[in-house]
């Protein structure tokens, strides 16, 4: 198994408990105020959803660039789909990751972040 990839759900498992532990501390903090508790909770929950879509989907890449067969990948991902989770940031997130050189000219933010993950790990 890659360092990086294992490095890589660390990051990101640890950012999507925090965001979905504080989503479950809301009711205590805004019981009295339900619009408050509303705004917070879906930010916190959309907060998660997006560090556990980035990681799917970067892994999702690597394997593509693994040449997993395509079907399997698929079926791993529950999804006739894979491009649905194989973004434009997972492609530079696996890029920051694994040291490749970008395809864009400027450097993404998500390159940055997954070099930072690949950094911290060593």
């Amino acid at each position: 198994m890659p360092r990086e990839l294992l490095a890589l759900v660390t990051h990101h498992c640890r950012h999507i408990n925090a965001y979905l532990a504080r989503a479950q501390n809301l009711g205590t903090l805004h019981k009295d105020c339900m619009g408050e508790w509303q705004r917070l909770v879906l930010y916190a929950l959309t907060d998660a959803l997006a560090h556990n879509h980035l990681l799917v989907g970067t892994i999702a890449a690597y394997l593509q660039r693994q040449d997993l067969d395509a079907d399997l990948l698929r079926r791993y991902l529950q999804s006739p789909h894979p491009d649905r989770y194989v973004t434009r940031h997972a492609v530079d997130h696996l890029d920051g990751l694994t040291g490749a050189v970008p395809e864009r000219n400027a450097e993404p933010t998500w390159v940055t972040v997954g070099r930072r993950i690949a950094r911290d790990d060593h």
